[in-house]
């Protein structure tokens, strides 16, 4: 396990765990499709600065996902913009204990003798949670019918060229303090 003092959520991150180091502050283990790092920042420190460094913010991301799935509490969020990440949180984001979940890396879940919830990735990774399953697949159903309503609105993406048939400029009416559309001249 390799050691980071930052991180930045990319397609190959499938979860972030709360940990503690050895002088008791909140760090994250973060766990790739292929690796686990320990990183010396909180979860939502990592899901914060994630959010900015693909042009957003948390609270944009969270606010944008409510206008499309509604006023709902622990809300999936989009980050990444064009690479389209869904990520949601396991419980509140203001307990320590909350982990993030990619969407798109869960395999399956299940209920465990324990009463735990087994989160199991396409890789086999599994993490064990303190959740109910109905709980736990109401957030992932969530983050799915987030993707699904982002993909719909940006999916048809129309390019086209104009040619006009008649040719105009744009000049501003100093009268008026405004600007018109005026035929141009041969």
């Amino acid at each position: 396990m390799q050691e980071m003092y930052d991180y930045v959520i990319h397609k190959e991150t499938m979860g972030i765990l709360n940990r503690y180091d050895e002088y008791g502050n909140l760090c994250s283990l973060v766990v790739e499709e292929k690796d686990i790092y320990e990183v010396n920042e909180s979860p939502l420190v990592i899901v914060k600065k994630s959010a900015l460094f693909y042009g957003s913010s948390l609270e944009g991301a969270i606010t944008g996902a409510r206008a499309a799935l509604g006023k709902i509490s622990m809300s999936p969020v989009m980050i990444g913009g064009i690479e389209r990440m869904y990520w949601f949180p396991s419980k509140s984001t203001e307990h320590e204990d909350c982990i993030w979940f990619s969407a798109e890396h869960i395999k399956d879940y299940r209920t465990l003798d324990d009463g735990t919830l087994e989160v199991r990735f396409h890789n086999d990774y599994s993490i064990n949670i303190a959740s109910t399953y109905y709980r736990f697949d109401q957030k992932v159903g969530r983050a799915n019918k987030l993707k699904n309503i982002m993909e719909r609105r940006t999916g048809s993406k129309r390019m086209f060229l104009y040619i006009p048939e008649k040719q105009f400029i744009i000049i501003k009416d100093g009268g008026r303090n405004h600007y018109k559309i005026q035929k141009r001249r041969k």
